[in-house]
């Protein structure tokens, strides 16, 4: 199976965890949403395209994680409708000090390949997971050939509804990361008879994670040879 590979590398990045208000708590990866959000925004389609590829799963991801140095909190002021505290609130932020992932796309649409191959090599505009100013290097991009993983084994995030899995450490004179497993949105309906209305959630499930870890899990897969990455495409 044909896929577009890339790595993607940052300074200080933090992807919200959703539920948590007062305290932004990150993902160990950018959610699906980040990367179609980015894939979109260095392509300058517009909001409706980003819901019409999300919701259709036009673009499937993978996502590996290679290395995370370390983690840092920081505090943030936002504006508020409030009289108090001068209308402004502090918010306390997970940040992941250089992530490094890989991320691997699943397009059908020859056309739709083509654009995002294009545009990951030349983007339109300046590449961002997340906030404006939590920019990345995207860089070793390559068209890659999968074959299917004929192990339950797997080394990128997936996501997970009510299976069962086994973690295995990779190596254990490193820094380990036990799977972790957050509820996320994955489809919204934001546009009704092609008129924008209120943002709501129409999918779910939980994005599960980890570092230096192998999990064992029912489900399809593929295996990158070259690199030696089994993944789950979502």
């Amino acid at each position: 199976m044909r896929a577009i590979r890339f790595e993607i590398e940052g300074v200080l990045n933090s992807f919200r965890v959703p539920f948590f208000k007062n305290y932004h708590k990150s993902f160990l990866a950018p959610p699906k949403t980040t990367i179609i959000g980015m894939l979109c925004n260095i392509s300058l389609k517009s909001q409706k395209e980003f819901y019409e590829i999300l919701n259709n799963d036009l673009i499937e991801v993978s996502v590996v994680i290679e290395e995370i140095k370390g983690k840092a909190k920081d505090l943030w002021s936002y504006k508020i409708f409030e009289k108090k505290n001068r209308g402004k609130s502090i918010v306390r932020r997970d940040k992941l000090f250089i992530p490094k992932y890989s991320i691997y796309l699943k397009i059908a649409d020859e056309k739709l390949f083509d654009e995002i191959f294009e545009n990951l090599k030349s983007p339109k505009n300046i590449p961002s997971l997340g906030l404006d100013d939590e920019i990345v290097i995207i860089k070793n991009i390559e068209v890659i050939e999968l074959v299917e993983n004929d192990s339950k084994r797997v080394d990128s995030v997936f996501l997970n509804d009510t299976k069962e899995y086994k973690v295995f450490i990779k190596d254990t004179s490193k820094a380990v990361e036990l799977p972790t497993s957050y509820l996320t949105p994955i489809k919204f309906e934001a546009f009704k008879n092609n008129k924008r209305v209120p943002k709501t959630k129409v999918k779910e499930l939980f994005q599960v994670e980890a570092i230096n870890c192998e999990i064992e899990i029912e489900c399809e897969s593929f295996l990158d040879k070259k690199y030696n990455k089994r993944i789950v495409f979502y």
